[in-house]
């Protein structure tokens, strides 16, 4: 099998999901917060007295702050991954998927991208188990343990 990652993200939050190579093993899911601010630009504001900030804020400096902060943000994400990951799907309800998505074609070519897709918000097990479907992973089996007797 091959190593195998999902990431369900948004501007606000990420969770990673690595699925082991082994059916068996463990899943691992890392949840990252952006840091991202959404907020209007105001242009040209300047405080009353002659002392405070005359410059304001221009719509290009705030665009160009929140495009560095979400390049940051995905790079955290990108932290998450698996080295030995061969497949990932991106995923989630924002156009940031788009974004994680050029990265990733830009500066980590050795993953094979198997999709894009959209999805509603999540709680982590739904996440989960996107992952193991979109995979086609079964949900990992557990047995009683022996000599415990078996409660429904």
């Amino acid at each position: 099998m091959k190593k195998q990652t999902g990431i369900w993200l948004d501007l606000r939050n990420a969770w990673v999901v690595n699925l082991p190579i082994e059916p068996d093993g463990v899943i691992v899911v890392d949840h990252i917060s952006s840091g991202v601010e959404e907020h209007a630009a105001i242009e040209n504001t300047r405080m009353d007295t002659q002392w405070g900030p005359h410059g304001g804020n221009n719509q290009h400096t705030v665009e160009e702050r929140q495009h560095h902060a979400e390049k940051h943000y995905f790079n955290k994400i990108f932290g998450h991954i698996h080295p030995t990951t061969e497949e990932l799907v991106i995923f989630g309800p924002s156009e940031a998927k788009y974004g994680l998505k050029n990265l990733l074609e830009e500066k980590h070519k050795a993953m094979k991208l198997l999709g894009v897709e959209s999805a509603d918000q999540m709680t982590e097990h739904q996440i989960e188990a996107w992952v193991r479907d979109y995979f086609g992973r079964p949900a990992a089996r557990k047995l009683p343990k022996f000599g415990q007797p078996h409660q429904e």
